[in-house]
């Protein structure tokens, strides 16, 4: 069976956007589409044709099993720390409710891979409830449960184009400076946000037994810290000043937010060790490979053609 009548909690945020967006664009299936958003955010929602917006407290457990009760499956776009709590809140509801499946917002790197969970748990006090590892483990642990709620997590390690936009501090293509982890040279993967967008649909569209109770990683290239400089240099005509920060240096940065109790700052340096200092969870090389079955169409793009784009689009 497909999946078309959703639940998405979130409608702002790097991935919420292009997922939505290309959610709400998609004709075979037409998707019934109910975005859920947090009536006290303060924030302006976007308007989202196509699709019908409710307002939530999302600690109020019945409200949501009433909003949950038809839906085929949830799709959480929640950002930052707080996304691991409600993440447990749209699951319990989930599970009262009777929905088939979830998928939790993990999209980053492989969480649950060896390194990158002793680097999410070793350090300092990582506050439990809004714990990357322990709320991954969590969803993995529903295919032994057997209850009626099975989880699909995607993971699609770098967020490409706002890495070289530079949004994340690493790159700075506007004052032509780069800061590289270690040598530079340890390879890792990610993927823009249309084609993560198109992923989604793509599993959306799959048979759904495939997807049951799996962790799928999608890649749209490889590269390392290394050649996205020279592709700046190559691309602009001028070179970059490059510095380099040691993994020993972040792992301190880390555990220093930790002892003031900053557990986003921590958790946005360790993302960024397990990204690229070659331990491998951010180097989702068999996610290349993922097609969807033969219903991600969209054409990957080269590091050029990223590079490229992004440049174009902060006028650098």
């Amino acid at each position: 069976m497909v999946f078309t009548k959703l639940i998405i909690a979130g409608s702002t945020g790097w991935v919420a956007d292009h997922a939505i967006r290309a959610i709400l664009a998609s004709t075979k299936p037409k998707f019934d589409v109910t975005i859920l958003t947090r009536a006290d955010s303060g924030k302006e929602v976007p308007s989202r044709p196509g699709a019908n917006l409710i307002a939530v407290d999302y600690n109020n457990h019945d409200q949501l099993v009433k909003i949950f009760t038809g839906a085929d499956a949830i799709l959480s776009f929640i950002s930052g720390p707080p996304s691991k709590i409600i993440d447990k809140q749209l699951l319990k509801a989930a599970q009262e409710a009777g929905v088939r499946r979830i998928f939790p917002s993990e999209y980053t790197l492989d969480i649950l891979h060896p390194d990158a969970a002793t680097l999410l748990t070793e350090g300092g006090n990582w506050p439990e409830d809004s714990s990357p590892v322990l709320t991954a483990r969590k969803f993995v642990s529903l295919a032994q449960e057997g209850g009626p709620t099975s989880f699909t997590t995607l993971i699609p390690s770098a967020f490409m184009d706002g890495w070289l936009e530079g949004a994340f501090g690493s790159f700075d293509p506007k004052n032509r400076k780069v800061t590289v982890v270690d040598s530079g040279d340890f390879t890792f993967s990610g993927c823009t946000l249309p084609y993560l967008g198109a992923a989604i649909v793509a599993v959306l569209q799959m048979d759904e037994e495939k997807t049951k109770n799996k962790r799928i990683r999608i890649s749209e290239i490889r590269t390392t810290m290394n050649e996205i400089t020279k592709t700046y240099e190559e691309i602009l005509g001028t070179k970059f000043e490059k510095t380099h920060v040691s993994s020993q240096e972040l792992l301190d940065q880390r555990n220093a937010n930790l002892a003031a109790g900053n557990s986003f700052g921590a958790l946005f340096v360790t993302i960024l060790i397990g990204a690229f200092n070659g331990c491998g969870a951010g180097d989702l090389a068999d996610g290349l490979d993922f097609d969807g079955d033969g219903y991600l169409t969209l054409k990957k793009k080269t590091l050029k053609e990223m590079t490229i784009e992004a440049l174009q689009k902060i006028g650098a």
